[in-house]
């Protein structure tokens, strides 16, 4: 589908709830409200013939420039680690008509064991990348990892490049519906894949204008047995609820239907009724499940008072490593420390502090937003002679 300067209007004012009128505040209303469209929407004046200035013209040759730096990283991937999944990003940017541009903050790759993780940090570590953070959570048997890596832009005044690694392919919403530990064969194909990613980032955030045109183009694209398997999966997943909202913002903005199956009668009310009663089962673990609810509420930036008093209590009675296994995340801090010596991510506990050791390092963890100089200090340091680090923390019983 070729896309009119008109029907990117008309999704960003959609999905922003108020139209813009005229470029000038279409530009204040993307700028202001989804910065990541920008590229696109100024791309697509340029293709028409517009004069869109030096100012524009500058975020737009930057935002293509990003792009081709990300074709190389990718590349170089590809190469090293041909086992890594990617997720949206370039296989997205391709599939964009000729002229217009999809800008793109960072690379996200799936890998299919932790096995094919750590080789492809050290990789880019060794090119010169820098680790920026980590997050670990505890599902599917096994402790689960996001890792983000970073290197500085050319342009010290642009976001700096970023590529994270994940062992497994979608988080959830952290109650109804569980994490997704990997993609099963069917759901590979770049339509199907990358369709659903689009469907469990609404967990995160609102539709943006940029998924309801990632959302044609992945339907367009895709054949029609990936049509059926992309039906399928949003079946058994109960994702029917986040695929309608995007199907009726695709349709308002009147960019056409989504070439999907419809759901059946009954899809969206079952995979509600799911969700309640596997939300529900929270709360036999009291603490853990209110924990959750609250981390849930401080991440996604809603917290009432009463709700951040809570939270402040949560965080003093759960050490980092307990609310892992509660089923809680916890945010990896990574420390100036030779990599340990271990194969795979392992929890640890020594008291209150809890830490990851790594392939490629250490990370100190907490489950909200501060860690102390003393922590670090305490893990930053060499161990006495003849110690050794805690035993991995148990793996939580069902």
């Amino acid at each position: 589908m070729g896309f009119t300067a008109e029907d990117l209007s008309r999704a960003l004012g959609v999905c922003c709830g108020e139209p813009a009128d005229g470029p000038a505040e279409q530009v204040a209303l993307v700028r202001a409200a989804q910065p990541a469209f920008a590229a696109t929407l100024y791309s697509a004046w340029q293709s028409r013939g517009d004069d869109i200035g030096p100012g524009l013209g500058y975020e737009l040759d930057t935002a293509r420039a990003r792009l081709d730096r990300y074709r190389q990283v990718a590349a170089a991937l590809r190469d090293s680690a041909p086992g890594l999944v990617p997720i949206k990003g370039l296989e997205v940017a391709a599939l964009y008509p000729d002229g217009l541009v999809r800008a793109m903050n960072d690379l996200d790759y799936v890998a299919p064991a932790e096995a094919d993780l750590w080789p492809a940090v050290a990789g880019l570590l060794a090119d010169g990348w820098d680790l920026h953070t980590a997050t670990f959570s505890w599902f599917d048997g096994r402790l689960q990892v996001l890792v983000s890596l970073r290197r500085e832009h050319e342009d010290r005044y642009a976001l700096p490049y970023g590529v994270e690694f994940a062992s497994y392919a979608a988080a959830g919403d952290d109650a109804g519906v569980p994490p997704l530990a990997r993609l099963a064969p069917a759901w590979l194909a770049p339509p199907v894949k990358n369709t659903l990613m689009l469907l469990y980032e609404r967990f995160e955030q609102p539709y943006r204008a940029r998924d309801l045109i990632d959302a044609v183009l992945l339907h367009e694209h895709a054949s029609a047995a990936q049509r059926a398997d992309l039906a399928a999966a949003v079946d058994r997943l109960g994702l029917w609820p986040e695929y309608a909202e995007l199907a009726a913002l695709v349709r308002q903005a009147e960019l056409g239907p989504l070439p999907v199956p419809p759901a059946p009668v009954l899809a969206g009310p079952r995979a509600l009724l799911r969700r309640g009663v596997r939300g529900a089962a929270l709360l036999r673990r009291p603490l853990a499940g209110t924990a959750r609810h609250l981390q849930r509420r401080m991440v996604n930036g809603s917290p009432h008072r009463p709700e951040q008093q809570l939270w402040a209590l949560a965080q003093r009675r759960l050490s980092a490593a307990d609310a892992v296994r509660a089923g809680l995340m916890a945010f990896g801090l990574p420390l100036d420390t030779p990599a340990p010596a271990v194969p795979a991510a392992i929890l640890r506990r020594d008291g209150a502090l809890s830490w990851v050791d790594t392939p490629v390092a250490r990370f100190l963890l907490t489950i909200g937003d501060d860690v102390t100089e003393q922590d670090v200090a305490r893990l930053s340091g060499p161990a006495p002679a003849g110690s050794r680090p805690p035993a991995a923390v148990a793996e939580p019983r069902a």
